[in-house]
Protein backbone atom coordinates (compact mmCIF):
# COMPACT_ATOMS: atom_id res chain seq x y z
CA UNK A 1 0.00 0.00 0.00
CA UNK A 2 1.48 3.17 -1.37
CA UNK A 3 -0.73 5.88 1.56
CA UNK A 4 -1.91 5.17 5.27
CA UNK A 5 -5.11 7.22 4.54
CA UNK A 6 -8.82 5.78 4.45
CA UNK A 7 -8.74 3.92 0.90
CA UNK A 8 -5.19 2.23 2.01
CA UNK A 9 -6.21 1.65 5.15
CA UNK A 10 -9.48 -0.42 4.40
CA UNK A 11 -7.36 -2.22 1.24
CA UNK A 12 -4.49 -3.10 4.04
CA UNK A 13 -7.40 -4.48 6.26
CA UNK A 14 -9.47 -6.89 3.66
CA UNK A 15 -6.42 -7.90 2.33
CA UNK A 16 -5.02 -8.64 5.38
CA UNK A 17 -8.12 -10.40 6.10
CA UNK A 18 -7.77 -12.71 3.43
CA UNK A 19 -4.31 -13.84 4.42
CA UNK A 20 -1.77 -11.74 2.97
CA UNK A 21 0.99 -10.22 3.79
CA UNK A 22 1.01 -6.41 3.77
CA UNK A 23 3.22 -3.61 4.35
CA UNK A 24 1.51 0.33 4.00
CA UNK A 25 4.39 2.84 3.13
CA UNK A 26 3.13 6.36 4.40
CA UNK A 27 4.88 9.72 4.35
CA UNK A 28 3.91 11.05 7.44
CA UNK A 29 4.92 9.79 10.93
CA UNK A 30 1.60 7.96 11.62
CA UNK A 31 -1.55 6.64 9.80
CA UNK A 32 -4.49 8.08 8.89
CA UNK A 33 -3.67 10.76 5.89
CA UNK A 34 -6.75 12.91 6.01
CA UNK A 35 -8.03 11.51 8.99
CA UNK A 36 -5.41 11.90 10.42
CA UNK A 37 -3.81 15.48 9.77
CA UNK A 38 -6.83 17.16 8.20
CA UNK A 39 -10.05 16.25 9.43
CA UNK A 40 -10.32 17.94 13.11
CA UNK A 41 -10.92 16.64 16.55
CA UNK A 42 -13.72 17.90 16.81
CA UNK A 43 -15.35 16.07 13.70
CA UNK A 44 -13.03 13.02 14.16
CA UNK A 45 -11.15 11.94 17.83
CA UNK A 46 -7.97 10.95 17.25
CA UNK A 47 -8.59 8.35 19.97
CA UNK A 48 -10.77 6.58 17.86
CA UNK A 49 -9.17 6.64 14.77
CA UNK A 50 -5.97 5.49 16.79
CA UNK A 51 -8.24 2.55 18.01
CA UNK A 52 -9.03 1.49 13.86
CA UNK A 53 -5.67 1.64 13.14
CA UNK A 54 -4.90 -0.70 16.14
CA UNK A 55 -7.13 -3.28 15.22
CA UNK A 56 -5.76 -3.09 11.06
CA UNK A 57 -2.07 -3.32 12.85
CA UNK A 58 -3.33 -6.50 15.27
CA UNK A 59 -4.28 -7.98 12.04
CA UNK A 60 -0.72 -8.38 11.10
CA UNK A 61 -0.28 -5.01 8.72
CA UNK A 62 3.20 -3.95 8.78
CA UNK A 63 3.57 0.14 8.50
CA UNK A 64 6.38 1.87 7.64
CA UNK A 65 6.14 5.48 8.06
CA UNK A 66 8.46 8.27 6.96
CA UNK A 67 8.76 6.57 3.61
CA UNK A 68 8.01 9.15 0.61
CA UNK A 69 7.34 7.03 -2.29
CA UNK A 70 9.22 8.55 -5.50
CA UNK A 71 11.88 10.35 -3.00
CA UNK A 72 12.65 7.35 -0.07
CA UNK A 73 11.60 4.67 -2.34
CA UNK A 74 10.84 4.14 -6.08
CA UNK A 75 7.83 2.49 -8.22
CA UNK A 76 10.66 -0.11 -9.36
CA UNK A 77 11.43 -1.10 -5.97
CA UNK A 78 8.02 -2.18 -5.29
CA UNK A 79 7.41 -3.68 -8.21
CA UNK A 80 10.04 -6.05 -7.46
CA UNK A 81 9.62 -6.66 -3.95
CA UNK A 82 5.91 -7.11 -4.20
CA UNK A 83 3.32 -8.98 -5.49
CA UNK A 84 0.83 -6.17 -6.29
CA UNK A 85 0.73 -2.74 -5.21
CA UNK A 86 -1.82 -0.66 -4.45
CA UNK A 87 -1.55 3.56 -4.51
CA UNK A 88 -3.78 5.73 -2.75
CA UNK A 89 -1.69 8.95 -1.99
CA UNK A 90 -4.77 10.63 -2.00
CA UNK A 91 -4.80 14.79 -2.81
CA UNK A 92 -2.25 16.42 -0.44
CA UNK A 93 -1.21 19.06 -3.30
CA UNK A 94 -2.67 22.26 -2.45
CA UNK A 95 -4.34 24.36 -5.45
CA UNK A 96 -3.02 28.40 -5.63
CA UNK A 97 -4.89 31.16 -6.27
CA UNK A 98 -2.54 33.91 -8.02
CA UNK A 99 -3.27 37.24 -7.14
CA UNK A 100 -1.03 39.66 -5.50
CA UNK A 101 -0.26 39.61 -2.05
CA UNK A 102 0.23 35.87 -1.79
CA UNK A 103 3.73 35.93 -0.50
CA UNK A 104 2.58 38.01 1.99
CA UNK A 105 3.33 36.71 5.87
CA UNK A 106 -0.11 35.47 7.37
CA UNK A 107 -0.89 33.70 3.79
CA UNK A 108 -1.22 29.87 4.15
CA UNK A 109 -2.89 27.32 2.31
CA UNK A 110 -5.71 25.12 4.26
CA UNK A 111 -4.01 21.68 4.83
CA UNK A 112 -0.85 23.11 6.12
CA UNK A 113 -3.27 25.03 8.23
CA UNK A 114 -5.15 21.97 9.73
CA UNK A 115 -2.41 19.52 9.67
CA UNK A 116 -0.64 21.85 11.88
CA UNK A 117 -3.58 22.31 13.94
CA UNK A 118 -3.41 18.41 14.06
CA UNK A 119 0.07 17.54 15.32
CA UNK A 120 -0.28 20.64 17.90
CA UNK A 121 2.37 22.83 16.24
CA UNK A 122 2.39 26.61 17.08
CA UNK A 123 0.71 27.98 14.35
CA UNK A 124 0.95 31.66 13.30
CA UNK A 125 -2.90 32.57 13.59
CA UNK A 126 -4.16 36.18 13.65
CA UNK A 127 -7.21 37.75 15.27
CA UNK A 128 -9.02 38.39 12.10
CA UNK A 129 -9.38 35.84 9.53
CA UNK A 130 -10.62 35.53 5.92
CA UNK A 131 -10.64 32.45 4.57
CA UNK A 132 -11.59 31.76 0.55
CA UNK A 133 -13.11 28.73 -0.75
CA UNK A 134 -16.33 26.65 -0.26
CA UNK A 135 -15.54 23.07 0.18
CA UNK A 136 -15.47 21.13 3.34
CA UNK A 137 -11.23 22.06 4.29
CA UNK A 138 -12.77 25.85 3.71
CA UNK A 139 -15.38 25.10 6.75
CA UNK A 140 -12.64 23.02 8.56
CA UNK A 141 -10.25 25.66 8.69
CA UNK A 142 -13.11 28.44 9.29
CA UNK A 143 -15.00 26.47 12.86
CA UNK A 144 -10.69 25.42 13.59
CA UNK A 145 -9.56 29.52 13.37
CA UNK A 146 -12.65 30.00 15.86
CA UNK A 147 -11.51 27.35 17.86
CA UNK A 148 -8.45 29.29 18.28
CA UNK A 149 -10.09 32.30 18.99
CA UNK A 150 -10.45 33.98 15.92
CA UNK A 151 -12.68 35.99 14.29
CA UNK A 152 -13.67 34.97 10.91
CA UNK A 153 -14.98 35.39 7.56
CA UNK A 154 -15.71 32.84 4.47
CA UNK A 155 -15.76 34.48 1.26
CA UNK A 156 -17.27 32.06 -1.74
CA UNK A 157 -17.70 33.23 -5.42
CA UNK A 158 -21.08 31.32 -5.41
CA UNK A 159 -24.18 31.61 -3.78
CA UNK A 160 -24.30 29.82 -0.43
CA UNK A 161 -26.53 26.65 -1.95
CA UNK A 162 -23.82 26.24 -4.31
CA UNK A 163 -20.91 25.43 -1.94
CA UNK A 164 -19.80 21.82 -2.24
CA UNK A 165 -18.98 21.80 1.30
CA UNK A 166 -21.65 19.36 3.83
CA UNK A 167 -24.62 21.96 4.21
CA UNK A 168 -24.37 20.52 8.27
CA UNK A 169 -21.01 21.69 8.55
CA UNK A 170 -21.60 25.22 7.03
CA UNK A 171 -24.54 25.87 9.14
CA UNK A 172 -22.51 25.03 12.36
CA UNK A 173 -19.77 27.03 11.43
CA UNK A 174 -22.71 29.84 11.06
CA UNK A 175 -24.16 29.03 14.91
CA UNK A 176 -20.03 29.16 15.77
CA UNK A 177 -20.12 32.37 14.63
CA UNK A 178 -18.50 32.24 11.26
CA UNK A 179 -19.56 35.18 8.71
CA UNK A 180 -19.81 34.76 5.25
CA UNK A 181 -19.50 36.67 2.65
CA UNK A 182 -21.08 35.07 -1.07
CA UNK A 183 -20.75 36.21 -4.91
CA UNK A 184 -17.40 37.52 -3.92
CA UNK A 185 -13.96 36.26 -5.40
CA UNK A 186 -10.56 37.48 -4.39
CA UNK A 187 -8.96 40.50 -5.58
CA UNK A 188 -5.28 41.10 -4.29
CA UNK A 189 -4.26 40.57 -0.46
CA UNK A 190 -2.81 44.08 0.92
CA UNK A 191 0.04 44.51 3.02
CA UNK A 192 2.29 46.60 5.81
CA UNK A 193 5.59 45.39 7.05
CA UNK A 194 5.68 42.36 4.21
CA UNK A 195 2.18 41.15 6.53
CA UNK A 196 -1.23 40.89 5.78
CA UNK A 197 -3.25 43.81 6.57
CA UNK A 198 -6.69 43.13 4.22
CA UNK A 199 -8.05 41.59 1.68
CA UNK A 200 -10.15 43.18 -1.44
CA UNK A 201 -12.99 41.37 -3.41
CA UNK A 202 -14.67 41.58 -6.17
CA UNK A 203 -18.17 41.41 -6.49
CA UNK A 204 -19.11 38.53 -8.89
CA UNK A 205 -22.56 37.79 -10.40
CA UNK A 206 -23.63 34.65 -11.91
CA UNK A 207 -23.73 34.02 -15.64
CA UNK A 208 -24.11 30.82 -17.52
CA UNK A 209 -24.30 27.17 -16.22
CA UNK A 210 -20.70 25.25 -16.69
CA UNK A 211 -19.82 21.67 -16.78
CA UNK A 212 -20.29 21.46 -12.85
CA UNK A 213 -23.94 22.26 -13.34
CA UNK A 214 -23.72 25.76 -11.18
CA UNK A 215 -24.13 29.12 -12.65
CA UNK A 216 -20.11 30.42 -13.75
CA UNK A 217 -19.30 33.24 -11.63
CA UNK A 218 -18.49 36.81 -13.45
CA UNK A 219 -16.43 39.64 -11.73
CA UNK A 220 -17.70 43.14 -11.40
CA UNK A 221 -16.22 46.38 -11.30
CA UNK A 222 -17.22 46.36 -7.84
CA UNK A 223 -14.35 46.46 -5.46
CA UNK A 224 -14.61 45.48 -1.54
CA UNK A 225 -12.41 45.39 1.60
CA UNK A 226 -12.14 43.40 4.29
CA UNK A 227 -9.69 43.82 7.46
CA UNK A 228 -7.57 41.11 8.70
CA UNK A 229 -4.25 39.51 9.29
CA UNK A 230 -4.56 35.89 7.66
CA UNK A 231 -5.69 35.01 5.00
CA UNK A 232 -6.23 30.96 4.10
CA UNK A 233 -6.13 29.92 0.64
CA UNK A 234 -9.04 27.09 0.65
CA UNK A 235 -9.73 26.77 -3.07
CA UNK A 236 -8.99 22.79 -3.93
CA UNK A 237 -6.62 19.55 -3.70
CA UNK A 238 -4.89 18.14 -6.21
CA UNK A 239 -3.44 15.06 -7.08
CA UNK A 240 0.75 15.33 -7.12
CA UNK A 241 1.03 15.29 -10.91
CA UNK A 242 4.75 15.23 -10.73
CA UNK A 243 4.45 12.02 -8.67
CA UNK A 244 2.46 10.89 -11.24
CA UNK A 245 4.64 11.53 -14.48
CA UNK A 246 8.02 10.39 -12.30
CA UNK A 247 5.88 6.69 -11.98
CA UNK A 248 5.49 6.33 -16.09
CA UNK A 249 2.29 5.94 -15.03
CA UNK A 250 -0.85 7.04 -17.60
CA UNK A 251 -2.61 10.41 -16.17
CA UNK A 252 -5.95 11.73 -17.73
CA UNK A 253 -6.51 15.47 -18.46
CA UNK A 254 -7.84 15.84 -15.33
CA UNK A 255 -4.72 15.12 -13.50
CA UNK A 256 -6.10 11.99 -12.06
CA UNK A 257 -4.48 8.24 -13.49
CA UNK A 258 -5.84 6.41 -16.08
CA UNK A 259 -7.61 3.38 -14.69
CA UNK A 260 -9.59 -0.05 -15.17
CA UNK A 261 -12.74 1.28 -13.67
CA UNK A 262 -13.61 -2.45 -13.15
CA UNK A 263 -10.56 -3.73 -11.57
CA UNK A 264 -9.22 -0.48 -10.38
CA UNK A 265 -5.50 -1.55 -12.15
CA UNK A 266 -2.72 1.72 -13.49
CA UNK A 267 -1.12 1.27 -17.25
CA UNK A 268 1.35 -0.75 -15.54
CA UNK A 269 1.12 -4.43 -14.97
CA UNK A 270 0.80 -5.23 -11.02
CA UNK A 271 0.11 -1.43 -10.01
CA UNK A 272 -3.47 -0.24 -8.55
CA UNK A 273 -5.19 2.61 -8.04
CA UNK A 274 -7.52 3.51 -5.59
CA UNK A 275 -9.73 6.99 -3.59
CA UNK A 276 -8.47 10.36 -4.76
CA UNK A 277 -5.81 9.34 -6.82
CA UNK A 278 -8.14 8.66 -9.65
CA UNK A 279 -11.66 10.16 -8.63
CA UNK A 280 -9.97 13.49 -7.68
CA UNK A 281 -10.61 15.44 -4.12
CA UNK A 282 -13.73 13.35 -2.60
CA UNK A 283 -14.59 12.04 0.18
CA UNK A 284 -13.62 9.26 3.06
CA UNK A 285 -16.70 6.93 2.23
CA UNK A 286 -15.97 6.34 -1.26
CA UNK A 287 -12.14 6.25 -0.75
CA UNK A 288 -12.92 2.87 1.51
CA UNK A 289 -15.02 2.00 -1.14
CA UNK A 290 -11.91 2.24 -3.51
CA UNK A 291 -9.88 0.25 -0.88
CA UNK A 292 -12.52 -2.92 -0.52
CA UNK A 293 -12.92 -3.45 -4.61
CA UNK A 294 -8.86 -2.98 -4.96
CA UNK A 295 -8.43 -5.53 -1.69
CA UNK A 296 -10.78 -7.99 -3.73
CA UNK A 297 -9.66 -7.73 -7.36
CA UNK A 298 -5.57 -7.90 -5.79
CA UNK A 299 -6.67 -11.33 -3.56
CA UNK A 300 -8.58 -12.23 -6.72
CA UNK A 301 -5.62 -12.04 -9.13
CA UNK A 302 -3.30 -13.19 -6.78
CA UNK A 303 -5.07 -16.36 -5.91
CA UNK A 304 -6.68 -16.85 -9.45
CA UNK A 305 -9.92 -17.01 -7.91
CA UNK A 306 -12.98 -15.10 -5.98
CA UNK A 307 -12.54 -15.48 -2.78
CA UNK A 308 -14.20 -12.18 -1.06
CA UNK A 309 -17.56 -14.51 -0.33
CA UNK A 310 -15.41 -17.13 2.13
CA UNK A 311 -14.41 -14.33 4.35
CA UNK A 312 -17.41 -11.86 4.31
CA UNK A 313 -20.87 -12.27 5.28
CA UNK A 314 -23.27 -13.16 2.97
CA UNK A 315 -27.23 -11.86 3.48
CA UNK A 316 -30.35 -13.02 1.59
CA UNK A 317 -33.98 -11.02 1.71
CA UNK A 318 -37.16 -11.77 0.57
CA UNK A 319 -39.54 -9.82 -0.39
CA UNK A 320 -42.06 -9.83 2.88
CA UNK A 321 -42.67 -6.57 4.09
CA UNK A 322 -41.72 -5.87 8.09
CA UNK A 323 -45.03 -7.73 10.62
CA UNK A 324 -44.91 -4.35 12.70
CA UNK A 325 -44.25 -0.80 11.50
CA UNK A 326 -41.77 0.95 14.04
CA UNK A 327 -43.73 3.81 15.42
CA UNK A 328 -40.34 5.03 16.57
CA UNK A 329 -39.31 8.86 15.50
CA UNK A 330 -36.59 9.89 13.49
CA UNK A 331 -33.18 10.05 15.94
CA UNK A 332 -30.58 12.49 15.08
CA UNK A 333 -27.05 13.15 16.57
CA UNK A 334 -26.42 15.12 19.67
CA UNK A 335 -24.96 18.43 18.99
CA UNK A 336 -23.18 20.27 21.65
CA UNK A 337 -24.48 23.64 21.70
CA UNK A 338 -22.31 26.61 19.50
CA UNK A 339 -21.23 28.32 22.60
CA UNK A 340 -19.37 25.22 24.49
CA UNK A 341 -18.41 23.37 21.59
CA UNK A 342 -16.30 26.53 19.98
CA UNK A 343 -14.68 26.80 23.40
CA UNK A 344 -12.64 23.47 22.72
CA UNK A 345 -12.04 20.51 20.32
CA UNK A 346 -14.18 18.00 22.27
CA UNK A 347 -15.91 15.98 19.19
CA UNK A 348 -18.88 18.27 18.16
CA UNK A 349 -21.85 15.70 17.85
CA UNK A 350 -22.34 12.72 19.93
CA UNK A 351 -23.62 9.46 18.20
CA UNK A 352 -27.36 8.22 19.20
CA UNK A 353 -27.32 6.32 22.57
CA UNK A 354 -27.72 2.48 22.31
CA UNK A 355 -31.66 2.63 22.73
CA UNK A 356 -31.70 5.15 19.93
CA UNK A 357 -29.51 3.24 17.50
CA UNK A 358 -31.61 0.04 18.30
CA UNK A 359 -34.61 2.07 17.37
CA UNK A 360 -33.90 3.62 14.29
CA UNK A 361 -32.21 0.61 13.02
CA UNK A 362 -36.05 -0.55 13.40
CA UNK A 363 -37.50 1.85 11.04
CA UNK A 364 -36.35 0.93 8.37
CA UNK A 365 -38.78 1.40 5.17
CA UNK A 366 -37.53 -1.92 3.63
CA UNK A 367 -36.79 0.25 0.34
CA UNK A 368 -35.84 -2.83 -1.64
CA UNK A 369 -39.19 -4.55 -1.24
CA UNK A 370 -41.05 -4.07 -4.94
CA UNK A 371 -44.56 -4.46 -6.42
CA UNK A 372 -44.73 -4.58 -10.14
CA UNK A 373 -41.14 -2.87 -9.93
CA UNK A 374 -42.74 -0.16 -7.98
CA UNK A 375 -40.69 0.63 -4.82
CA UNK A 376 -43.29 -0.25 -1.65
CA UNK A 377 -43.18 2.13 1.93
CA UNK A 378 -43.84 0.43 4.78
CA UNK A 379 -44.19 3.12 7.27
CA UNK A 380 -43.64 7.08 7.38
CA UNK A 381 -41.33 9.00 8.45
CA UNK A 382 -41.76 11.50 11.35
Amino acid sequence: MVGGGPAGLTAAFYLALFGHEVTVFEAHSEAGGMLRFALPEYRLPKAVLAKEIELIRRLGVNFLFNQNVGADIHLNDLDAQFDAVFLSIGTWKEAWVYLPGTELKGVMPALPFLEGVAKNEPVALGRRVAIIGGGNAAIDSARTALRKGATVTVIYRRERKDMPAIREEVEAAEQEGAHFVFLASPHRIMGENGSVKAIEMVKTRLGEFDGSGRRRPISTEEIQSFKCDTVILAVGEAVDRDFCKASGLSIKESGTLEYDRYTLETSRDKFYAGGDLISGASNVSNAMGYGKKAARNIDQRLMGEARAQEFLPQFEYDQTPPAQVSESRRHHPHPLPAKERVKSFQEAELALTCEEALEEASRCLRCDIRENGIPVSHAKEK
